[in-house]
Protein backbone atom coordinates (compact mmCIF):
# COMPACT_ATOMS: atom_id res chain seq x y z
CA UNK A 1 0.00 0.00 0.00
CA UNK A 2 1.44 3.36 -0.92
CA UNK A 3 1.86 6.18 1.58
CA UNK A 4 -0.77 8.29 -0.19
CA UNK A 5 -3.43 5.61 0.52
CA UNK A 6 -2.18 4.46 3.92
CA UNK A 7 -2.38 7.84 5.68
CA UNK A 8 -6.08 8.61 4.89
CA UNK A 9 -7.00 5.01 5.64
CA UNK A 10 -5.23 5.17 9.01
CA UNK A 11 -6.88 8.48 9.86
CA UNK A 12 -10.32 7.09 8.93
CA UNK A 13 -9.68 3.92 10.95
CA UNK A 14 -8.53 5.81 14.06
CA UNK A 15 -11.50 8.20 13.76
CA UNK A 16 -13.95 5.31 13.43
CA UNK A 17 -12.44 3.42 16.38
CA UNK A 18 -12.52 6.60 18.48
CA UNK A 19 -16.19 7.15 17.65
CA UNK A 20 -16.94 3.47 18.40
CA UNK A 21 -15.29 3.75 21.82
CA UNK A 22 -17.12 7.02 22.58
CA UNK A 23 -20.49 5.66 21.41
CA UNK A 24 -20.09 2.47 23.45
CA UNK A 25 -19.46 4.53 26.59
CA UNK A 26 -22.67 6.50 25.98
CA UNK A 27 -24.91 3.40 25.87
CA UNK A 28 -27.20 3.28 28.88
CA UNK A 29 -30.44 2.12 30.43
CA UNK A 30 -32.46 4.48 32.62
CA UNK A 31 -35.89 4.24 34.15
CA UNK A 32 -38.03 7.06 35.46
CA UNK A 33 -41.62 7.43 36.58
CA UNK A 34 -42.94 7.50 32.99
CA UNK A 35 -40.81 5.09 30.96
CA UNK A 36 -37.70 3.03 30.37
CA UNK A 37 -35.11 4.92 28.31
CA UNK A 38 -32.47 3.05 26.32
CA UNK A 39 -29.59 4.83 24.68
CA UNK A 40 -27.80 2.77 22.03
CA UNK A 41 -24.75 3.61 20.00
CA UNK A 42 -26.73 5.65 17.46
CA UNK A 43 -30.33 5.60 18.67
CA UNK A 44 -32.42 6.50 21.67
CA UNK A 45 -35.58 4.59 22.48
CA UNK A 46 -38.28 5.12 25.06
CA UNK A 47 -40.92 2.63 26.14
CA UNK A 48 -43.72 3.86 28.41
CA UNK A 49 -44.51 1.60 31.36
CA UNK A 50 -48.07 1.07 30.08
CA UNK A 51 -46.67 -0.23 26.76
CA UNK A 52 -44.34 -2.76 28.37
CA UNK A 53 -45.70 -6.29 27.98
CA UNK A 54 -42.93 -8.22 29.72
CA UNK A 55 -39.44 -7.92 31.16
CA UNK A 56 -37.28 -11.03 30.91
CA UNK A 57 -33.75 -12.11 31.65
CA UNK A 58 -32.53 -14.45 28.92
CA UNK A 59 -29.44 -16.58 28.64
CA UNK A 60 -27.29 -16.05 25.58
CA UNK A 61 -24.29 -17.80 24.16
CA UNK A 62 -21.11 -16.16 25.38
CA UNK A 63 -17.42 -16.80 25.32
CA UNK A 64 -14.76 -15.36 27.54
CA UNK A 65 -15.61 -12.18 29.40
CA UNK A 66 -18.91 -11.36 27.69
CA UNK A 67 -22.29 -11.39 29.42
CA UNK A 68 -24.18 -14.68 29.46
CA UNK A 69 -27.48 -13.30 30.83
CA UNK A 70 -29.09 -10.17 29.37
CA UNK A 71 -32.39 -8.41 30.04
CA UNK A 72 -34.99 -7.55 27.40
CA UNK A 73 -38.16 -5.46 27.59
CA UNK A 74 -41.01 -6.46 25.29
CA UNK A 75 -43.37 -3.84 23.88
CA UNK A 76 -46.87 -3.82 22.40
CA UNK A 77 -45.49 -4.27 18.88
CA UNK A 78 -43.99 -7.62 19.91
CA UNK A 79 -40.47 -6.25 19.59
CA UNK A 80 -37.87 -6.68 22.24
CA UNK A 81 -35.46 -4.04 23.40
CA UNK A 82 -32.12 -4.97 24.92
CA UNK A 83 -31.31 -3.05 28.08
CA UNK A 84 -27.62 -2.10 27.77
CA UNK A 85 -25.48 -2.90 30.80
CA UNK A 86 -28.30 -4.77 32.56
CA UNK A 87 -26.50 -8.09 32.36
CA UNK A 88 -24.59 -10.49 34.57
CA UNK A 89 -21.32 -8.78 33.72
CA UNK A 90 -22.25 -5.37 35.14
CA UNK A 91 -25.02 -5.88 37.73
CA UNK A 92 -26.83 -8.49 39.78
CA UNK A 93 -29.42 -9.46 37.15
CA UNK A 94 -31.87 -10.99 39.65
CA UNK A 95 -31.94 -7.85 41.77
CA UNK A 96 -32.18 -5.47 38.79
CA UNK A 97 -34.91 -7.58 37.19
CA UNK A 98 -36.88 -7.56 40.47
CA UNK A 99 -36.55 -3.76 40.74
CA UNK A 100 -37.60 -3.21 37.12
CA UNK A 101 -40.53 -5.62 37.42
CA UNK A 102 -41.73 -3.99 40.64
CA UNK A 103 -41.49 -0.53 39.05
CA UNK A 104 -43.35 -1.76 35.97
CA UNK A 105 -46.16 -3.31 38.05
CA UNK A 106 -46.53 -0.13 40.07
CA UNK A 107 -46.22 2.43 37.26
CA UNK A 108 -48.06 0.75 34.38
CA UNK A 109 -51.46 1.87 35.66
CA UNK A 110 -54.34 0.22 37.48
CA UNK A 111 -56.28 -0.46 34.27
CA UNK A 112 -53.35 -2.23 32.53
CA UNK A 113 -53.96 -5.67 31.10
CA UNK A 114 -51.80 -7.83 28.85
CA UNK A 115 -52.32 -7.14 25.16
CA UNK A 116 -53.28 -10.43 23.46
CA UNK A 117 -52.09 -9.22 20.05
CA UNK A 118 -48.71 -8.35 21.55
CA UNK A 119 -48.49 -11.82 23.12
CA UNK A 120 -49.08 -13.39 19.69
CA UNK A 121 -46.44 -11.14 18.10
CA UNK A 122 -43.94 -11.90 20.85
CA UNK A 123 -44.56 -15.63 20.37
CA UNK A 124 -44.07 -15.36 16.61
CA UNK A 125 -40.83 -13.43 16.95
CA UNK A 126 -39.53 -15.96 19.47
CA UNK A 127 -40.46 -18.80 17.10
CA UNK A 128 -38.69 -16.97 14.26
CA UNK A 129 -35.48 -16.52 16.29
CA UNK A 130 -35.50 -20.17 17.33
CA UNK A 131 -36.19 -21.29 13.75
CA UNK A 132 -33.22 -19.29 12.48
CA UNK A 133 -31.02 -20.87 15.15
CA UNK A 134 -32.25 -24.32 14.14
CA UNK A 135 -31.57 -23.53 10.48
CA UNK A 136 -28.00 -22.42 11.16
CA UNK A 137 -27.36 -25.43 13.40
CA UNK A 138 -28.66 -27.81 10.71
CA UNK A 139 -26.35 -26.24 8.13
CA UNK A 140 -23.44 -26.76 10.50
CA UNK A 141 -24.38 -30.39 11.06
CA UNK A 142 -25.03 -31.03 7.37
CA UNK A 143 -21.70 -29.55 6.27
CA UNK A 144 -19.75 -32.66 7.29
CA UNK A 145 -21.73 -35.15 5.14
CA UNK A 146 -21.81 -32.63 2.29
CA UNK A 147 -18.03 -32.27 2.38
CA UNK A 148 -17.68 -36.07 2.45
CA UNK A 149 -19.85 -36.24 -0.70
CA UNK A 150 -17.63 -33.69 -2.43
CA UNK A 151 -14.49 -35.66 -1.51
CA UNK A 152 -16.08 -38.94 -2.68
CA UNK A 153 -16.63 -37.42 -6.10
CA UNK A 154 -12.89 -36.98 -6.54
CA UNK A 155 -11.71 -40.16 -4.82
CA UNK A 156 -14.15 -42.87 -5.99
CA UNK A 157 -14.86 -44.00 -9.53
CA UNK A 158 -18.59 -43.53 -10.12
CA UNK A 159 -21.01 -43.26 -13.05
CA UNK A 160 -21.16 -39.94 -14.91
CA UNK A 161 -24.70 -39.04 -13.83
CA UNK A 162 -23.82 -39.54 -10.15
CA UNK A 163 -20.55 -37.64 -10.55
CA UNK A 164 -22.45 -34.68 -12.04
CA UNK A 165 -24.93 -34.78 -9.13
CA UNK A 166 -22.02 -34.56 -6.68
CA UNK A 167 -20.44 -31.54 -8.34
CA UNK A 168 -19.24 -29.17 -5.57
CA UNK A 169 -21.55 -26.35 -6.71
CA UNK A 170 -24.56 -28.69 -6.69
CA UNK A 171 -23.69 -30.02 -3.24
CA UNK A 172 -23.01 -26.54 -1.84
CA UNK A 173 -26.27 -25.39 -3.43
CA UNK A 174 -27.99 -27.74 -1.02
CA UNK A 175 -26.91 -25.57 1.94
CA UNK A 176 -29.58 -22.88 1.43
CA UNK A 177 -32.15 -25.60 0.80
CA UNK A 178 -31.24 -27.37 4.07
CA UNK A 179 -31.38 -24.04 5.92
CA UNK A 180 -34.76 -23.09 4.46
CA UNK A 181 -36.37 -26.48 5.04
CA UNK A 182 -35.25 -26.80 8.66
CA UNK A 183 -36.03 -23.17 9.52
CA UNK A 184 -39.53 -23.34 8.01
CA UNK A 185 -40.24 -26.71 9.62
CA UNK A 186 -39.03 -25.47 13.00
CA UNK A 187 -41.04 -22.24 12.71
CA UNK A 188 -44.25 -24.07 11.85
CA UNK A 189 -43.71 -26.61 14.64
CA UNK A 190 -43.13 -23.82 17.18
CA UNK A 191 -46.28 -21.98 16.08
CA UNK A 192 -48.39 -25.12 16.25
CA UNK A 193 -47.07 -25.87 19.75
CA UNK A 194 -48.22 -22.41 20.73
Amino acid sequence: MSVSVAVPFTIAWVTFMGWLFYAALRCSTAADIKAIHVRGMVTRRRLAWADVQDIKAEAKYSEGDSASVVVYVYGRDGGRMLLPFVDDLHVDVGRELAVLTAAWQELRGADWSPDQEAAVLIGRRLARRQALGTGFASVGLASIPLLVLIVLRFSVDMPGWLKSMLHPLVVLGMVPLIFALTAITSYRRQLSNG
